[in-house]
């Protein structure tokens, strides 16, 4: 579980001015490293509330991110995929 004072304002994924394909990519990008900041992982309530998007947006983006094999699911907990290679 985050602790308090870990939650950084994402103020990029939350702009309502930028194209929708570009919003899509940027919040995929901000779990991504907020992921990589948790290896332990983090559930799409703790995702949600570090990030500041709404609940169907989250959704939407961990979809689409376990869709493409970049996240796997541990319980109720999202961590990055295992990279070949690395």
């Amino acid at each position: 579980m985050m602790q308090s004072g870990q939650h950084d304002p994402v103020t990029s994924a939350r702009s309502s001015r930028i194209p929708t394909g570009t919003a899509v990519e940027r919040r995929r990008r901000v779990i991504v490293a907020l992921l990589q900041r948790y290896p332990e992982g983090l559930t799409a309530r703790e995702i949600r509330e570090a990030t500041g998007v709404s609940k169907n947006l989250t959704a939407s983006a961990l979809s689409g991110l376990f869709t493409r094999g970049v996240l796997q699911k541990h319980g109720h907990r999202y961590v990055l995929a295992a990279q070949e290679g690395v």
